[in-house]
């Protein structure tokens, strides 16, 4: 398998770091499962920004449920 050096920044890095200990992983193995993952997924790529398909009986947000959740209301 070929290898790659990614340079992350200060925040990224804690924010990974953060989204591991909520998995109970370690940062490696969850920053190498997650790009295992993007590299194994069917991903396209619409002016530059990377579109998965939707996972089979995946939700369908509304406008409204996406503006409640990212006004932090989560009920």
């Amino acid at each position: 398998m070929a290898s790659a050096t990614i340079s992350l920044d200060a925040a990224l890095k804690e924010r990974l770091a953060v989204l591991a200990r909520q998995t109970g992983r370690g940062v490696d193995d969850f920053v190498e499962a997650l790009l295992r993952r993007i590299a194994d997924a069917d991903v396209r790529f619409d002016r530059g920004v990377p579109v998965f398909p939707r996972r089979p009986q995946a939700p369908t947000l509304s406008i409204e449920d996406v503006n409640r959740l990212s006004d932090g209301n989560p009920d």
